[in-house]
């Protein structure tokens, strides 16, 4: 990895199935792809798009696991956005998108509602 390449920083927030948020930097690995199963502990992974500002990144394997956990913070994001067709197993990881989908870090005002617990106001997040 190149130094120009190790202090490039996206902040995403990583919300784990207890329920607790954290900052987490998806611009410290080889790859956004490999910092996010990293932060979820997946080999396959999808995304979720809620917003404009808001991807929720999910593990695809969490739900076909014999011990699987729904995530009740994650599901409960997802469908004050709309996506209300199946609760969301493991760890989620919440992260924005540039206008070519590339995924970019989050604004400080979508990290902080997410942090604190605001993004049941839909107005918050858009």
């Amino acid at each position: 990895m190149s130094a120009a390449a190790s202090t490039l920083t996206a902040q995403a927030v990583r919300i784990g199935v207890d329920g607790r948020p954290e900052v987490i930097d998806l611009g410290t690995r080889e790859s956004t792809g490999a910092a996010i199963r990293s932060a979820i502990g997946c080999r396959w992974f999808d995304v979720v798009r809620l917003t404009r500002d808001l991807d929720m990144w999910i593990t695809d394997e969490g739900a076909t696991l014999a011990d699987a956990q729904v995530n009740v913070t994650a599901t409960t994001i997802a469908r004050v956005h709309g996506a209300i067709w199946q609760p969301f197993c493991g760890v989620a990881v919440f992260a924005s998108h540039n206008g070519e989908g590339a995924t970019v870090g989050l604004s400080e005002d979508v990290k902080d509602a997410l942090l604190t617990g605001a993004f049941y106001r839909t107005s918050v997040i858009r």
